[in-house]
């Protein structure tokens, strides 16, 4: 009886210890933190006070957040698996719904995830994340070996391309915009996300390379409508590559030939108010917008990362040719993450986060990838953000009548540009249009010589000279004469109107240039131009 009642209370003392490790193993937590961050569009505002909602794969609401003024927000997410896949919805008045179906975050791990949220098109109440995306992915050109993608390591793959169908309904009631696919990350607009490929058809085939990757490979499929509604699904590769022994290039960089290896880009975004072949406002017609950019309002912001590729450089006779390039930010210039993986026929990576900051400075690295393996990372340096400047027209004012026909014409900087890299140097130039003459009347200035377009350079933040003393030696050329302007003066009792086409300052040091453009319409230094804030229309009078 002793032997079995021992026996009885050993038994349930090992059960109790099994029973307790069991329910902790079951009930231990894998924490994770999830920071998303939402602008308007790619380099654009932030959007704050969007609703930004995650649900698990039921589909029950797990969290539910606004952004802040920078468009934030973090979730803390408890989990109980090592690997979990969530939805994120983002919506707001008068903007479409953007939502991320089916992203995979780890336990243990903080995700950063940029996301747009574009104001509707057309009907703000037709807001809807009501886009089915049905995606086949597959092996080979035939489409016959098919893949499943819905999750990682279901299928794992060893080939260089990616070869799919997807079929796209809309449901929301616009029809379909844009079909994008991008392996690595979020699509978006070619000028920041390339490579990536787009479609117009609610029907795709296709194929897309995976060069530069190996490992776990998130493939991205984001449909657009016509009201900007956005709906991305995210899919999951297990990409296996043969690792060899390579002879790897460190990549040169540009400063060391006498470029710059970053570009940092701050700009004021405003509306298209010009028409004619001259590019002149419609002054009456106007209708001047602020810019916008990430995370300060009012402007549009990226940084432009170079490097030497391996076909420029000194090396190409003695290393092997990478496979694709990595580009690696610090905000501390100590703890680096990998932002990029680009094709190796580029050098160059356009960084639009909605991290960067005017006056917050920004490093870089890059490294030639192979199968897995990187090179060492070479320092490309950092740069900084600048702010945004703004002019204010003193004379002639908009609007002025009785002119001198040989005014003074004056402007001045508002909020100087300040950095820690340097001081700002001003670039302007400076149309004068003859409202009588429309078309074949327009005059800027020009250094001697044959008459060529030219600008004002200058440490100042105030511009004054006389219409009869340009600075510099510069001389007014009449552009619809085809040559120099032939007076002193203007004529008497006319109409003009002036501006500032070009207003650009720049940050120079060692390895880094930073541009904050006010107005850029020959696309001097802006890719895509900004056309002027204002021309200042004024009348003569008889002296």
């Amino acid at each position: 009886m002793k032997k079995v009642l021992i026996f009885s209370t050993m038994f349930l003392f090992v059960f109790l210890l099994f029973s307790g490790c069991v329910q902790q193993f079951l009930s231990q937590e894998y924490p994770a933190s999830l920071k998303v961050y939402v602008t308007d569009y790619r380099s654009g505002a932030a959007v704050e006070e969007a609703t930004v909602t995650v649900f698990d794969e039921s589909g029950s609401k797990v969290a539910e957040k606004v952004t802040d003024g920078e468009g934030f927000v973090k979730f803390d997410l408890k989990m109980n698996d090592t690997v979990k896949y969530f939805d994120v919805k983002i919506e707001k008045e008068n903007y479409g719904i953007t939502r991320l179906n089916n992203y995979m975050i780890s336990g243990l791990e903080t995700k950063k995830l940029e996301l747009t949220l574009r104001k509707t098109a057309y009907d703000t109440s037709k807001a809807s994340d009501k886009i089915t995306i049905n995606a086949s992915f597959f092996e080979d050109e035939g489409m016959s070996k098919t893949l499943n993608l819905t999750k990682f390591n279901l299928n794992k793959f060893s080939g260089d391309e990616l070869y799919y169908k997807i079929n796209v309904h809309s449901g929301t009631g616009y029809d379909v915009k844009y079909v994008y696919v991008k392996v690595g990350g979020v699509p978006g607009s070619g000028f920041f996300t390339n490579p990536r490929n787009i479609y117009y058809d609610t029907e795709i085939e296709g194929s897309i390379s995976l060069d530069g990757f190996s490992g776990k490979v998130p493939v991205f499929v984001a449909v657009f409508d016509q009201n900007e509604n956005l709906v991305v699904n995210a899919y999951y590769l297990t990409l296996v590559e043969e690792s060899g022994d390579y002879n790897m290039y460190v990549v040169e960089k540009p400063s060391d030939s006498g470029s710059v290896n970053l570009k940092a880009y701050t700009r004021r975004a405003g509306i298209k108010f010009y028409s004619n072949d001259i590019q002149k406002s419609a002054v009456s017609e106007m209708k001047f917008e602020k810019p916008n950019a990430a995370p300060d309002k009012d402007l549009n912001m990226w940084i432009e990362v170079n490097w030497v590729k391996w076909e420029d450089s000194s090396a190409s006779s003695t290393t092997d040719k990478p496979e694709a390039y990595v580009v690696y930010r610090s905000f501390d210039g100590v703890n680096y993450e990998l932002i990029a993986r680009v094709p190796a026929d580029m050098n160059y990576y356009r960084d639009s986060s909605a991290q960067l900051e005017a006056g917050k400075e920004v490093w870089y690295k890059v490294g030639s990838y192979y199968s897995g393996k990187i090179s060492s990372l070479t320092d490309l340096g950092s740069v900084v953000p600048l702010g945004m400047f703004d002019i204010k027209y003193i004379s002639p004012t908009d609007g002025a009548t009785d002119v001198s026909t040989n005014p003074t014409f004056e402007w001045e900087v508002v909020n100087p540009i300040e950095s820690p890299e340097g001081s700002a140097i001003y670039y302007y130039d400076i149309w004068l249009y003859d409202e009588t003459l429309n078309d074949y009347g327009y005059y800027s200035l020009s250094a001697s010589g044959y008459p060529k377009y030219n600008f004002i350079v200058t440490a100042a933040t105030s511009v004054s000279f006389a219409f009869d003393n340009p600075p510099a030696g510069l001389w007014w050329v009449d552009y619809g004469a085809g040559g120099w302007y032939q007076f002193n003066t203007l004529q008497k009792n006319k109409t003009y109107e002036w501006g500032n086409e070009l207003a650009v300052a720049i940050v120079s040091d060692e390895d880094s240039e930073a541009y904050s453009i006010y107005a850029d319409q020959g696309k001097i230094i802006d890719p895509f131009g900004i056309e002027a804030e204002i021309y200042n229309t004024f009348t003569t009078g008889e002296n």
